[in-house]
Order: structure tokens, then C-alpha cells, then sequence
């Protein structure tokens, strides 16, 4: 079957496509070694134009018999050298899974050739980038932090400036437009104001639902208003408070200062 660019890579699916930029290798036995295996690493090529990166390798479990291989040209081709045991546990390291028992394939050379190693130059190149990068950004900060108290402070002379500007302007398009006719105030009538509503007190809200006002406690919290501190075999007056000489003195101003007859107030006279 033809191997799509779009085709999924799902091994636990059964799909099992790849596709490599570099060369891909598959591992043969030596046989001149007999004592011990010794894996030599053979890369794929397309056997027209023998081009051998870019490839697409595709397996289909279920469908497919053997591997399967495409160039970027378009050539498709079926290649039996590779294993597919060891394709597909190749492809399930590249999905992230390390089998143990599959390690000694990725060392002995099968799967994408790794990337060249970077050398000394193209390491000081790079830091050089880097380096230019973030200087450059730094800059920018700083400039940044310069120029905006800067504009700011034109923007705020350029607004101080334009207020008479704008003020004339303003009259000049009422003047043009007919002129604008002021605002009538109502006139307040003398000895009338309008009061405001307001709000009835809690005492009235009580009295309107039949709610009792909560009992008071005593004023002082020390002798509970007796003037004395009790215990068994002790009596000490309250230095708290007045004791309840103070309590009857007050009860009996309460009465004579609703009738106007408190000593403590001065007497005002109503004749003129």
C-alpha cells in the first residue's frame, strides 16, 4: 500500500510509522565473528535513486507482512532486511517506553543516526547569539524605563498647553452653532423645603410589631449595681462604681428632667 505523510503513529493501535530526516540504520550479525555477536549497523536506501534520507517506513499489524519504505521522490519499495520485532521496538522507545530487553538494540546502532556532534566553534557561535540576544533586550529595558517618565511629562506639557486651545475652540463652535442657552435652575420658594423622608427608629419598629425591648443589665459588672462586693464573710464596697445611692439620684432626675425641673440644668424663661 502506498505510505502517506499523514499516516498515524499509534503503536498501541497497531500503526507503526515513522519517519526519519537523517539516514536509518538496521542491524546485521557479523559472521565472522563466531564466539561472540557483533552487530554492524546497514543503512537504507532507495533502490532507484539511492537517496536514503527522508525516508518513510510504515508497518500495518494485522495487514502487512513485512516493512515497508518510501523516498521522498515517491519511489515505494518493501524492505525484508529490516526485522520487525525490532522495528516495532524501536518505535516503541521513540513513543517513550524503555523495554529492557530491547536496550541492546538502540546500542548497537539500529533506529536515525544521531545528530553530528557540535564543535568548538559553532559552541561559541551560538553563545555568541545568545550573548548579542540579550543584550539587546536588556537595552530595551532600559530605554524603556528612560523614555517613559519622558513621554509622559511631554504628554502632560502638551495637555497644559492645549487646554486654551481647546476652551476656545469650545466657544467658537457653540458661538457657530447658535450659542448654548443656560440651564434654568427651579426657583426655591421661601419658608417651603422639601424634607427628605425619614427613618422611624427602632423603638418604633418594635412598638408597630409588638416586639418587648431587651431587659438591661446592670451598669456596673463588678458588684452587679449593689454597691458591694459579697463573698462568704466579706463585704468591700464597689470603688467601681457609686454604689446605689448613685442609682436612686439618677432615678430621680429622670422624672424631674422631663418636667423641666432639673437642678443641674439653668431655667430658661419663655417671656420676652
Amino acid at each position: 500500500m502506498p505510505i502517506s505523510p499523514w499516516q498515524s503513529f499509534n503503536p498501541d493501535g497497531g500503526d507503526f510509522y515513522l519517519s526519519f530526516e537523517r539516514r536509518f540504520r538496521f542491524v546485521v550479525e557479523d559472521p565472522e565473528h563466531t564466539w561472540r555477536r557483533v552487530w554492524i549497523p546497514t543503512v537504507v536506501a532507495c533502490p532507484v535513486c539511492e537517496m536514503d534520507t527522508g525516508l518513510r517506513l510504515a508497518y500495518k499489524v494485522g495487514t502487512d507482512v513485512v516493512l515497508e519504505a518510501a523516498c521522498p521522490v515517491g519511489h515505494i519499495w518493501v524492505e525484508p532486511r529490516v526485522d520487525v520485532s525490532q522495528w516495532m521496538a524501536y518505535c516503541r522507545f521513540r513513543e517513550g517506553r524503555q523495554d529492557i530487553d530491547w536496550l541492546w538494540l538502540i546500542e548497537a546502532g539500529f533506529g536515525e543516526e544521531p545528530p553530528p556532534p557540535m564543535e568548538m566553534k559553532d559552541i561559541i557561535d551560538a553563545a555568541k547569539v545568545g550573548g548579542k540576544l540579550l543584550a539587546r533586550e536588556w537595552k530595551k529595558q532600559a530605554r524603556a524605563t528612560v523614555r517613559k517618565p519622558v513621554r509622559q511629562a511631554k504628554r502632560e506639557m502638551k495637555k497644559q498647553a492645549m487646554r486654551p486651545v481647546a476652551a476656545v475652540l469650545r466657544t467658537a463652535w457653540a458661538w457657530q452653532a447658535g450659542g448654548v442657552q443656560p440651564v434654568e435652575q427651579p426657583r426655591r420658594r421661601r419658608g417651603r423645603t422639601v424634607s427628605e423622608p425619614k427613618t422611624p427608629s427602632v423603638a418604633a419598629y418594635r412598638k408597630a410589631y409588638g416586639v418587648q425591648a431587651p431587659e438591661k443589665g446592670p451598669k456596673c459588672l463588678v458588684c452587679e449595681d449593689s454597691g458591694h462586693i459579697t463573698a462568704p464573710g466579706i463585704s468591700v464596697p464597689c470603688t467601681e462604681c457609686n454604689g446605689p445611692a448613685a442609682a436612686l439620684a439618677a432615678a430621680e432626675r429622670r422624672p424631674r428632667a422631663r418636667e423641666g425641673k432639673d437642678e443641674r440644668r439653668p431655667a430658661t424663661s419663655t417671656t420676652k
